[in-house]
């Protein structure tokens, strides 16, 4: 043969070679075990050479495969198809593969990889919800400042800012069974692309493998690249989220805000400034995150203007950079899990600071409307000469007063306004404010205590959903040993 070409060899196939070999050889095994059983149903192959197929295999598969590349042939395929035919002869080999393409095999044992690692990734979401959620719990009446466009906007609760994360990751998990699903369809039986001329049933191997059932179109089977863009654009989304959650972190930890300490394990030190506490591994996981992004864009090139049909971009090439991104989205979420339960957030100094400046505006602007029937665009043009005046004069609202407001509104606006000062001390109250936005989706505690009750109903549903996934893989694993060794016995 032809040698090949030791640049080929060390740029591309070594190292796919040892890529598949690591993530996919136990995949391939199981879909070699099945694929011969369902022969063996269909009367395709003999009871006696399936036995010794299976034996062999199996015994393969359970002992691993330590081999290094060997350039004489192609990929991971033909080197196990080798050591078989020198354990039971070439002639059972390829009977073992009637049926049976590379084009259908790969595929489907990257759809068992990824339905694996998207469970996984769904359960470091969902630990993540959880912390979170304790954290909701401990802060239900935490009050803090809640910022638009950077810029002070009104009190909220800690418990209602985290929340608004909760639901992000809530959404993430919902999209991640969702693509599950997508993922969870058997491509065997497509062979190279047309199905076969033999009497296969697709239904019994897709079982056997543990899928929800075998996609319909076997051109679609082995040419499908959208469930990688797909699970791309899930993890991609889940991070960008989590970005702005970590940007918002990082600010609460300087000197300036100091709302948010990190433990020791999670700062570093300066070389020169002995003060400092850098929050090294927010920063860390912010760089993380975009590198994660920036692995899995990759994705969408690799796939995007390339034939609609089995090609390596789609196959072997798109693993790589798609399994980085991954791997590096799962490490984010796992860190920032770490850090929010060793994180101590300032209770005392988040409430001082929804005390300094302007945040409560929006309820005198509120109670000028409820009591005393003036149109809200006119209340507001009230209350914002109210705040520009007292800007000017160096003061804040509690150098204000109920009286300054009716003297604008009866100067500026020729509103005859009678506010009273308790209505007034009671508008400007940070507490008052959480508390009278008390409706669905609001600060308030009643308001907060659904929402945390809800999450938790939530997270524990998607959680009965991964156990029931990772129950699914066990069990036909566990099948496939079963009915593997009962046809080597017979």
């Amino acid at each position: 043969m032809t040698q090949r070409s030791k640049i080929y060899i060390d740029a591309t196939l070594g190292p796919t070679y040892s890529f598949t070999k690591k993530h996919y050889y136990h995949h391939i095994m199981e879909i070699n075990l099945a694929h011969v059983l369902m022969l063996r149903d269909q009367n395709i192959i003999e009871q006696e050479h399936a036995s010794s197929i299976l034996e062999a295999t199996h015994k393969l598969y359970k002992q691993g495969y330590e081999k290094k590349y060997d350039s004489n042939f192609e990929d991971l395929f033909f080197m196990l198809e080798d050591d078989l035919s020198k354990v039971i002869g070439p002639e059972l080999v390829g009977n073992m593969h009637i049926a049976f393409s590379r084009n259908d095999m790969d595929t489907t044992m990257f759809r068992m990889f990824w339905r694996e690692r998207i469970v996984e990734w769904m359960n470091t979401i969902n630990l993540l919800r959880n912390e979170l959620l304790r954290l909701v719990a401990e802060h239900k009446t935490t009050i803090m400042t809640a910022h638009t466009h950077n810029q002070q906007a009104q009190p909220t609760t800690l418990s209602h800012y985290l929340m608004a994360v909760v639901h992000n990751l809530q959404r993430d998990v919902q999209r991640g069974q969702e693509l599950y699903n997508r993922v969870n369809r058997s491509p065997m039986g497509a062979a190279a692309l047309s199905t076969t001329g033999y009497n296969i049933d697709r239904e019994n191997i897709s079982k056997r493998l543990g899928f929800d059932s075998p996609l319909s179109n076997s051109y679609d089977a082995i040419s499908a690249s959208d469930f990688m863009i797909e699970l791309k654009s899930v993890l991609s989304i889940s991070l960008s989220t989590l970005s702005r959650f970590v940007n918002d972190l990082i600010f609460m930890t300087t000197n300036e805000v100091n709302t948010l300490r990190l433990h020791d394990m999670h700062v570093q030190t300066s070389s020169i400034m002995p003060q400092k506490r850098n929050p090294s591994a927010l920063e860390h996981t912010r760089a993380s995150i975009s590198k994660a992004i920036g692995s899995l864009e990759n994705t969408i090139f690799l796939a995007h203007n390339v034939p609609l049909g089995d090609i390596v971009d789609i196959g072997d090439d798109i693993q790589p950079p798609l399994y980085t991104g991954y791997i590096t989205s799962v490490e984010v979420v796992e860190i920032l899990t770490e850090i929010l339960h060793h994180c101590t957030f300032n209770k005392e100094l988040l409430l001082e600071n929804a005390q300094r400046g302007f945040a409560t505006v929006t309820e005198i602007s509120d109670v000028i409307v409820r009591n005393y029937s003036i149109p809200f665009r006119s209340a507001h043009g009230i209350v914002s000469t109210f705040v520009k005046d007292l800007v000017k004069e160096g003061l804040d609202l509690t150098n204000g007063s109920a009286s300054k407001i009716n003297n604008i509104a009866k100067n500026s606006f020729q509103i005859l306004l009678n506010l009273t000062e308790e209505e007034y001390q009671s508008a400007i109250c940070v507490r008052n404010f959480v508390n009278v936005r008390n409706i669905l989706g609001g600060p308030s505690l009643k308001a907060i205590e659904f929402q945390y009750e809800e999450a938790v109903k939530s997270l524990k549903n998607d959680n009965y959903w991964l156990n029931e996934k990772q129950k699914q893989f066990f069990d036909y694993k566990q099948r496939l040993t079963e009915d593997v060794v009962s046809c080597i016995k017979k």
